[in-house]
């Protein structure tokens, strides 16, 4: 028969051992119950016999996964994708090499979101939610994927949160306060002079936690248009926010932010994939 004080430990180890990892930072992101299946897989093959210095689509293996359950439908977002095997049945390793223009940790809206949302008048239920993940080239004679592991994870929309900064005019970096739960830091640039027409916007963290950012007048009129983005080397984001007209004292930058986005981590162990 257990003692008194033993007993009270014992019914004290679950809430404390919660408490625990609480405060170091282990309960973050749910592990979710997804169904990861295999949708569509679409390969890309290219023979080039000259180089006229024209962009062109560039030879790909796209793998389209479907994702069932509850907490994908309640999810609109993937990201923080991460594979750990990816192989052909000729042993031909399929992780792609580092692509600083597709960074797989950022989070992008489900592939299929227009779809899921626009029902052209039919009344059946959308399809499941699907990500798409880009993979190596195969060996020509291979026939399936016989191993992809890895995991992503899925975000919802959150809580938005309005946030302005004013005055902008004057030279130099001017930081938004964006509450540290977005994970993400904005700052502006006007530089100098008296007919500024485009803010210098930098991007450090998860750029999707950001929904809009826009340029308003006196009288809250939007008064900014066109966007361009960048990166160099996956560094931080830099975007040219373009003016209708010359900036002003009376004008202020309003971005709109998610706050507390609920995290899903979504493991995944697929094998003998066929290829195309």
């Amino acid at each position: 028969m257990l003692e008194p004080l033993q007993l009270e430990l014992r019914t004290m180890k679950t809430p404390l051992l919660i408490a625990l990892l609480l405060a170091s930072g282990f309960i973050g992101v749910a592990q979710a119950a997804v169904e990861v299946v295999p949708f569509r897989i679409n390969e890309s093959r290219v023979m080039a016999f000259g180089d006229d210095k024209v962009s062109r689509p560039a030879a790909s293996l796209e793998l389209t996964l479907s994702l069932n359950g509850p907490e994908a439908e309640s999810c609109s977002r993937y990201g923080n994708l991460k594979l750990e095997t990816a192989v052909d049945d000729k042993g031909t390793n399929l992780i792609p090499a580092k692509d600083n223009f597709h960074d797989p940790a950022k989070f992008k809206d489900y592939s299929n979101a227009f779809f899921r949302k626009s029902n052209f008048g039919f009344n059946n239920p959308p399809a499941a939610p699907q990500v798409e993940l880009d993979l190596a080239l195969p060996v020509r004679s291979a026939t399936k994927i016989v191993r992809l592991q890895g995991s992503l994870e899925l975000t919802d929309a959150g809580t938005i949160r309005t946030i302005e900064l004013a005055p902008l005019k004057g030279a130099g970096k001017k930081a938004l306060a964006i509450p540290a739960e977005a994970r993400i830091d904005i700052t502006v640039d006007a530089g100098s002079g008296d007919n500024v027409r485009s803010l210098r916007l930098e991007i450090t963290g998860d750029e999707s936690a950001v929904e809009s950012i826009e340029v308003v007048d006196a009288s809250g009129r939007k008064v900014s248009s066109g966007m361009s983005s960048w990166s160099f080397n996956g560094g931080p984001v830099q975007k040219s926010l373009e003016l209708n007209q010359p900036l002003d004292d009376t004008m202020k930058l309003v971005a709109k932010v998610s706050l507390n986005r609920k995290l899903v981590k979504v493991p995944f162990d697929l094998q003998n994939i066929a290829l195309p």
